[in-house]
């Protein structure tokens, strides 16, 4: 993702246009100083997107000239077992890694309170303010976790993978049927049932695989599609939707652990489920029974490995695929 293309998606106008500074504060506070760099003079321009630029910019001159590699990402998400904690910008800094917040009114300031119990919680635990009003303490914390959902997904048009991938891989002493995963999976495929061909659209809309304004309904090809989404914590998602198989998750096995998977695919089951909600709510018409169909495939595939397991054979990983580098 580049510099100017974020602040797209549902986060885009979190902290929009700050309330005027003071006269005689021109320039933000922070509290970068306290981390060993030099002092940093940042305008207030009151816009996140061209603030979080001119800071990046700033961090990225100390950082070279004291010959330390230097890494940004912008609008990261955490995958936190409450859902996703979103910062405007993370950096690596030599050995070093760091959030920087942005507060321009009172209610981001109740957030910076909260992210301070959080960030310890991330790979980027040294937390850098920049703030258009004063630090005070006294306050009550405002909640900055919000609910994991597929708008925190997009797509990734020229993106490359290597490495293994799968929809589950075994843990310590763990097996399919019995595991978290398993059962997260039953319950999306329930929820696909009857209603795959809207929540194919609105999965492609929310990641904006296509630039669709309405949900429509998308008939799953025949043939598998592929797409790689930027997911949670800067990882590459594998998505791929057939007839037969459905709408199914790929995750890098060596990147990412159990929590992770999970977390995402509990995430994804409340969206999806929302949307279902709403469309018997409003009586949307169902999908016509298709053979084959996903839901059949998965419960077939589900029992098959029960069964093997129940007679002592170790599964290791389910849909699995390894990509060359």
């Amino acid at each position: 993702m580049g510099i100017f293309d974020f602040f797209r998606g549902r986060h885009a106008d979190k902290t929009g246009v700050a309330a005027p500074p003071k006269k005689d504060q021109n320039h933000f506070l922070t509290n970068a100083e306290d981390f060993g760099f030099a002092k940093i003079e940042l305008g207030i321009t009151g816009k996140v997107r061209v603030d979080g630029i001119i800071a990046i910019t700033e961090f990225q001159k100390q950082a070279e000239s004291r010959k330390q590699s230097f890494r940004y990402s912008v609008m990261y998400v955490s995958l936190l077992e409450e859902g996703a904690l979103t910062v405007p910008v993370v950096l690596n800094i030599g050995q070093e890694a760091y959030t920087l917040y942005f507060i321009y009114n009172e209610e981001d300031l109740l957030k910076y309170k909260d992210l301070q119990n959080q960030v310890g919680r991330t790979k980027y635990p040294n937390l850098i303010y920049f703030s258009a009003i004063p630090i005070y303490e006294g306050y009550q914390p405002k909640k900055i976790i919000e609910p994991f959902q597929l708008a925190d997904l997009r797509v990734e048009k020229d993106a490359k993978l290597s490495g293994e991938y799968a929809m589950w891989w075994k843990g310590a002493e763990e097996q399919f049927s019995q595991s978290e995963t398993c059962d997260l999976l039953k319950k999306l495929y329930e929820v696909f049932r009857g209603y795959e061909t809207y929540l194919l659209g609105y999965l492609i809309r929310q990641t904006r695989i296509r630039e669709e304004q309405e949900l429509t309904r998308m008939k799953l090809p025949e043939a598998p599609a592929t797409f790689i989404l930027h997911g949670p914590e800067d990882q590459k998602i594998v998505l791929e939707v057939s007839q037969e198989k459905g709408i199914r998750f790929f995750f890098p096995m060596k990147e990412v652990n159990k929590d992770y998977r999970d977390r995402f695919l509990k995430g994804v089951l409340v969206d999806f489920l929302s949307t279902r909600i709403y469309l018997e709510q409003h009586n949307a018409a169902q999908d016509e029974v298709q053979d084959p169909n996903s839901y059949d495939w998965f419960t077939f595939m589900a029992l098959m490995i029960a069964q093997k397991e129940a007679e002592g054979e170790s599964i290791e990983v389910i849909g699995g695929f390894n990509l060359a580098g």
